[in-house]
């Protein structure tokens, strides 16, 4: 186990992941916090996929809705932000890169990159011709508004919609040791961790000993 850092400021925003306003809301409460060094829940693997591939899936959807116009087939609008979602660099990501070019800090991607290969292995599945189809057709656009409802129950009322899982605990075992390093690299800065909100519960106590503010940004 490695030693615990010592206490200084270290906040931790807890997002709704593929949430459309998160580069403004993340951005936002960077420029009020005003940390020197910027952790992100995102993998280097899932950096340098999307970096890679997104276009290459962009064009995948883009071929299936021209196909659609084409045949008059009505699709929602809101589905398609869903699905670029996989596969575009996360507003928050961008919110924090822009943070960090224009007030020299630094920014990390913390998470484990065997989640994010297994999370995305199968993403031509999820890309496939039918799939965006279906998901065009049918998705209800509610995901960023379910996610905030849980989130107050939890935060409110200690209402638990959604439990907090073992991968959970691994990755943010992994990610607050990984913090810990880059604080006592980065002696006396001031920290912040952009991660889903989820992980703003930490049951197992992993990132007390780094003595987190802990903010749900859409308050």
């Amino acid at each position: 186990m490695l030693p615990l850092a010592d206490e200084k400021t270290f906040y931790m925003l807890g997002v709704i992941h593929r949430d459309k306003n998160n580069g403004q809301i993340v951005e936002r409460w960077l420029n009020e916090i005003r940390p020197d060094v910027i952790t992100i829940e995102f993998s280097q693997y899932g950096l340098i996929f999307r970096k890679e591939k997104g276009l290459m899936y962009r064009k995948q959807v883009e071929s299936v809705l021209e196909k659609m116009r084409q045949n008059r087939e009505a699709y929602n609008e809101e589905a398609l932000s869903f699905l670029y979602a996989f596969i575009d660099l996360p507003g928050e990501y961008e919110a924090a890169s822009r943070y960090c070019i224009g007030n020299s800090a630094v920014l990390y991607p913390v998470d484990i990159d065997f989640f994010s290969y297994m999370n995305l292995r199968k993403i031509d599945e999820l890309f496939s011709e039918e799939n965006i189809r279906n998901v065009v057709g049918t998705y209800d656009g509610q995901v960023g508004s379910n996610e905030r409802a849980m989130a107050r129950l939890f935060f409110d009322a200690g209402i638990e919609m959604t439990p907090y899982t073992e991968e959970m605990h691994i990755r943010d075992r992994y990610i607050s040791r990984k913090i810990n390093v880059l604080m006592r690299y980065y002696s006396g800065k001031q920290f912040a961790h952009i991660t889903g909100w989820q992980h703003l519960k930490d049951p197992q106590a992993v990132f007390a000993p780094l003595h987190p503010v802990k903010v749900f940004p859409y308050d």
